[in-house]
């Protein structure tokens, strides 16, 4: 079972962060105790084969890959189901949990058949008889999940819609830009903010579905971090997207170095 499935199985919070890119932070991420790493196609110059290594790496460390996959949301229109053919790819390279942010429900339903594709050769995997064949449509749960993240305004119109769709098990909300369609840019704290969270963690839960959310940037401290994510879990967050671990990198060593450079008294 994925990482990210046990930890939530147990009723506990699930946590990670993303990458930008490099195999090499795996092990540090998993050493520090984080439970999935989310390499991110949408804004880097990472590639297929660089995604390979980094999911392998997670593999052999028991950690959770949730990939992000490009897509544009705002621009890309609700009718395209171009999203679908990098999903489709992901979920072919044994990567348990893919992500995309999608403008509608249309698309989210169809990243969701994606996920019962059958193809894994990207994996190594390839059916020899009939009753393999069979099987590779008959995946485990936890083998290929597909979460719709939602910060698009059109995404949030039709959440009804995507949280009534079959087969769906955890949604995802991001909350920079969900925070910005709702009016309140980097407001993560402002009520409405929390409100539209509180609906859709209600709905969700309703169906079973768990709600996953990204902590958010303004918060650069261990005490602020903390603070953050403890009242994320007490609104039904079942999985935080920490920060980036370059990201956490910078917040955390750059008052470490402005103390080290203060002068001395």
């Amino acid at each position: 079972m994925s990482r990210v499935f046990e930890r939530l199985g147990a009723g506990e919070m699930a946590l990670g962060v993303w990458i930008k890119g490099g195999p090499s932070w795996v092990p540090t991420i998993a050493r520090a105790g984080f439970d999935f790493v989310r390499p991110d196609m949408m804004f880097s110059a990472m590639d297929w084969r660089e995604l390979d290594h980094i999911h392998r790496a997670a593999q052999a460390l028991g950690l959770t890959t949730w990939l992000r996959v490009p897509s544009n949301p705002w621009l890309g229109g609700t009718e395209s189901l171009n999203v679908t053919v990098d999903v489709q790819r992901a979920f072919s390279l044994g990567i348990e949990i893919v992500g995309a942010s999608i403008a509608s429900a249309r698309q989210a339903r169809a990243c969701l058949e994606v996920a019962n594709d059958w193809h894994r050769s990207g994996t190594g995997e390839y059916p020899s008889s009939n009753e393999s064949f069979k099987a590779m449509h008959a995946k485990g749960k936890d083998v290929a999940v597909f979460a719709p993240h939602i910060e698009a305004g059109t995404a949030i119109q039709e959440i009804d819609e995507i949280l009534s769709l079959d087969g769906l098990r955890m949604v995802m909300l991001a909350m920079t830009d969900l925070s910005k369609a709702l009016g309140h840019p980097f407001e993560y704290e402002h009520p409405e903010v929390w409100r539209a969270l509180d609906s859709i963690v209600e709905k969700a839960g309703k169906r079973g579905i768990a709600v996953a959310a990204n902590m958010g940037y303004d918060y650069t401290t261990h005490e602020r971090m903390v603070e953050r994510v403890g009242r994320m879990r007490e609104h039904g967050v079942r999985a935080c997207l920490m920060q980036g671990a370059d990201n956490m990198l910078e917040n955390f060593a750059r008052p470490l170095l402005q103390e080290i450079r203060r002068p001395a008294h």
